[in-house]
């Protein structure tokens, strides 16, 4: 069976193709992803050689450009659709990196296979790309680093070593926080290279004139225009270090790093199978003893300083561990592999229990949208000339034809959380007939921070009001509801990110009195 390799490969990646680009137009066309949103705004505005300047850089430039690029004509509406399919392709491009990183490091076929398979399988992956995000990219370009950088330890050249700088570049022309793989990269240099003061200062040379020209080509106005660079890249940094800056980021006040993307990643991103079959994998490649360790040992400390220091970051989004998939669906590969050597049948089942896993997710695809479904619920239920309560930092619904109704906009962040602002916002749910919880985005992390006394931002008047209308006791009726699960699974305690964008809950009240 794993003597054709390529056919397998081929046949992995037509799995993993199908799976992805299902339900990838899941919002109908509505952008309702709003990263995905910003950066086809972005794209829209560029014009290939006439605009390159994209005016932000809370993400790196080069997905931007290549989405120029393929559609240089496109505008905000099907950019939309080569965005995603765009994230598809390098999704694929992952897989077969895995699979050559898991030849290199293993020489066995079976776990290359496995490998590949896993990864084309892991939900998360196959989740995300369905967005147009930068993560999927950074993704791809972090798993051919470590390939590269494999190699390079292997047998050191200068075609290597620019061939590194160049995917560093390209990886920092993404998202900034590729950063933390520098050190990295100089300690492979130097390790290899020591012995040669005089090459290894040439190395190092072309190393950094490498990546500075690359880097200057995928991502030019980081250097014209870099007081907005430095700007954009210090606000992003601060978020990362202070979950109270940014109202959407609240959600991960008091989360325990480490622990809580651990938490994300086992019971959802990858689900329990592939995760135990990780962590069997993880224990096994340590024990295995073998006359070339360097390798492995490099594989592991390159993904374990990742998750050292991203995990450790106050703001806590499931995509920022994407990088980490490919890693955990090698150890994966590697474990299921020796189970097959040994029990045929167990590896098969087990192998099935990960499709099933797969396959109860996908049913979100298989369902409309809520936010869609929830905009014709009201389009049909409730009558025009209606006053509609939405809640500020979400998306107001309805998507379409929102002119037939009067807003009312609960800003419910606002500090400080006391009667002058509830005065306000009490006399606009008099004025209200229908209250629209759009997602879990605010009542979630706002219900948490009830108390002051441990908190130093708090809102215990929004979670007394969260609790009067969830337990009816507030004068407005819940009269719809709209949710979309994996097949006999509430995903709804997840992290917020893994289901606001594709899924969410979205809750509609009708004030009793009307």
């Amino acid at each position: 069976m794993f003597k054709n390799k390529r056919f397998l490969l081929i046949l992995v990646l037509v799995a993993a193709a199908a799976l992805r680009l299902y339900g990838i137009n899941w919002d109908q066309g509505f952008h309702l992803h709003p990263d995905e949103r910003m950066l086809i705004m972005v794209t829209e505005k560029i014009n290939l050689f006439a605009n390159l300047n994209p005016d932000f850089f809370n993400y790196g430039s080069l997905p931007i450009y290549l989405l120029r690029i393929i559609s240089p004509t496109g505008n905000y509406d099907s950019l939309l659709l080569v965005g995603r399919a765009l994230s598809v392709g390098f999704d694929l491009s992952t897989i077969i990196f895995i699979y050559k990183i898991a030849h290199l490091l293993f020489k066995d076929e079976k776990v290359s296979f496995f490998s590949a398979l896993i990864y084309a399988l892991t939900f998360f992956a196959i989740q995300n790309s369905h967005f147009f995000v930068v993560d999927v990219f950074l993704t791809t370009f972090t798993t051919i680093l470590i390939y590269l950088l494999l190699l390079y330890f292997k047998s050191p050249s200068v075609k290597k070593t620019v061939l590194v700088a160049s995917v560093f570049a390209a990886m920092l022309a993404i998202k900034f926080t590729a950063i933390i793989f520098y050190p990295i990269i100089l300690v492979v240099i130097v390790w290899k290279l020591f012995k040669n003061f005089r090459q290894l200062i040439v190395s190092l040379f072309i190393f950094h004139v490498s990546f500075v020209i690359c880097h200057f080509l995928f991502m030019p106005y980081a250097y014209i225009d870099y007081q907005k660079f430095f700007s954009d890249v210090q606000q992003q940094l601060q978020m990362n270090s202070n979950p109270y800056i940014f109202p959407y980021t609240l959600q991960y006040v008091y989360t325990t790093p480490y622990l809580y993307y651990l938490k994300n990643i086992f019971l959802w991103g990858l689900g329990p199978v592939i995760a135990f079959l990780s962590v069997i994998g993880l224990f096994r490649m340590l024990r295995t003893k073998c006359q070339d360790c360097i390798p492995k040992f490099l594989f592991l400390i390159f993904y374990f300083f990742y998750f050292l220091i991203v995990g450790h970051s106050s703001v806590k989004f499931m995509r920022y561990m994407l990088p980490l998939y490919p890693f955990l669906a090698i150890l994966a590969g590697f474990a299921i592999a020796r189970l097959h050597k040994f029990n045929k049948i167990l590896s098969a089942a087990v192998l099935i229990g990960v499709v099933f896993w797969t396959g109860i997710f996908m049913n979100i695809y298989a369902q409309p949208n809520t936010r869609v479904s929830a905009t014709n619920w009201i389009l049909k239920n409730i009558p025009a000339g209606s006053t509609l309560a939405i809640e500020h930092w979400d998306d107001r619904l309805p998507i379409f034809g929102g002119e037939n109704y009067q807003y009312q906009e609960m800003t419910l962040y606002d500090q400080p959380d006391d009667d002058s602002k509830w005065a306000v916002l009490n006399d606009k749910l008099k004025k209200t007939d229908y209250i629209i919880i759009a997602s879990n985005r605010l009542y979630v992390p706002l219900q948490k921070l009830a108390d002051c006394k441990r908190y130093k931002v708090c809102y215990p008047k929004t979670a007394e009001y969260y609790r009067r209308l969830f337990d009816g006791q507030l004068g407005f009726k819940k009269v719809a509801e709209f949710l979309v699960t994996p097949l006999f699974i509430n995903d709804q305690s997840a992290d917020e990110s893994f289901t606001v964008y594709d899924h969410p809950k979205i809750m509609i009240f009708k004030n009793s009195a009307r």
